[in-house]
């Protein structure tokens, strides 16, 4: 099961950054305007991470003023706690001391790193153990390698060494588990403590991967964040249908119980979060103006799709839908409508709402008026009208 727990250490003091985290801890500083935070509570909701858990340590009255506040500019349903050590624990032991706090098992960041790959997949790794994101580096000298064998165990944490050439490194991402604390003193470190541990007890794997990479900690690289991160975060959008696309045309459906997956579906969506793609639905919902299902059962319906997709390690970023049709039987929902495919409005609004980049989105669909719509909003278009979605995706991707 994929926990909506985001647990996120906010302690350190960001003493390489000089006077810019004297009154701010590290993870608060503006990048592109706005807190660093912000972009890893952002990557967190957009992935079904609905319980945050902030780690705070230094100024910590810093953090819980922030977390009063982040809902607003980053959105989504979602609640935000702070756990506040009395003293310096180290990140284990801060970790441990908001045991009260955490779930049985959740997701791990560090608050001053962004490792930008699809993080839901972490938990499939895990299969019930934990695990660390692990990314390649060309020379590992200044840092502690990764020894992992076949199976995707790791079975040592290699020290430090000149001449170590390209090698596994810790990515400061992971699915860890609430039971991996017991046992340690009060002041512990992860890498150090609790990481080594678990390799003992052969209870720790990993997987590389490939998706960029970014520390703030020292005044180069926070500077470069300041035009690395707002062009990160552009990228292409894949748009799709839901009836036909994601699911059969049944006429109508409105509930749980009508919705059919279509083949390869749910490894669609991987397969466009792996490969770093927004992924938004954009559905025409008729039903609602014909009087068959009110629009609580199409968000109840999406809400379930979701949690579907996210078992999968797949995720929606965003859902638009339109109730409203010429010929409805519901009066107010009886008209014309901007959002009303083909007429390209579901699209426009969220071009409008996230960084998408336009010039290389596509939208996927089963009708003509599909097509139409994603030609008004300046996108490629391509039908699918049979076969397995995830095939069909891969090779549109791999063309784009």
């Amino acid at each position: 099961m994929i926990t909506e727990q985001c647990a996120i250490l906010v302690g350190g003091m960001g003493t390489r950054l000089g006077a810019l985290t004297r009154d701010t801890p590290k993870p608060l500083l503006l990048v592109d305007g706005a807190p660093f935070l912000d972009v890893l509570i952002g990557e967190a909701v957009r992935r079904g991470f609905r319980n945050i858990l902030l780690l705070a340590g230094y100024k910590p009255e810093v953090v819980v003023e922030y977390a009063s506040s982040v809902r607003s500019r980053v959105g989504g349903e979602y609640r935000v706690t702070v756990s506040v050590e009395p003293e310096p624990l180290g990140t284990g032991g801060a970790l441990r001391h908001a045991a009260e706090h955490l779930a049985d098992s959740f997701l791990l960041l560090n608050g001053d790193t962004w490792f930008d790959f699809n993080w839901l997949d972490l938990f499939r790794v895990a299969d019930d153990q934990s695990a660390v994101a692990a990314r390649r580096v060309p020379n590992a000298d200044r840092h502690e390698r990764l020894r992992v064998d076949a199976g995707g165990k790791v079975v040592e944490i290699e020290a430090r060494a000149e001449g170590s050439g390209s090698a596994l490194i810790n990515g400061g991402v992971y699915v860890l588990r609430k039971s991996d604390l017991t046992g340690f003193p009060g002041r512990f470190s992860i890498e150090n403590d609790l990481l080594p541990g678990l390799i003992d007890r052969s209870s720790l794997r990993a997987r590389e991967y490939d998706g960029f990479f970014l520390d703030i900690g020292i005044p180069e690289t926070f500077d470069a964040a300041q035009t690395t991160i707002p062009a990160q975060r552009r990228r292409p959008a894949v748009f799709l249908d839901r009836d036909g696309v994601l699911n059969h045309d049944d006429n109508y459906v409105g509930s749980p119980e009508r919705f059919r997956w279509i083949d390869g579906a749910k490894d669609a969506v991987r397969l466009m979060n792996d490969r770093g793609y927004y992924v938004f639905v954009v559905t025409n919902q008729a039903g609602v103006a014909r009087g068959h299902y009110e629009e609580e059962s199409v968000a109840s319906l999406h809400r379930w799709v979701g949690e579907e997709l996210r078992s999968e390690g797949a995720a929606v970023d965003d859902w638009r839908y339109c109730p409203y049709h010429p010929d409805g039987t519901v009066e107010r929902f009886r008209s014309t409508h901007p959002w009303r495919k083909p007429e390209p409005g579901m699209l426009l609004d969220l071009m409008e709402s996230w960084p998408v980049e336009r010039e290389r989105s596509m939208l996927i669909g089963d009708k003509e008026s599909d097509c139409e719509a994603a030609r008004a909003a300046g996108v490629r278009a391509f039908l699918f009208t049979e076969g397995n979605l995830r095939d069909f995706v891969a090779d549109r991707l791999a063309n784009s």
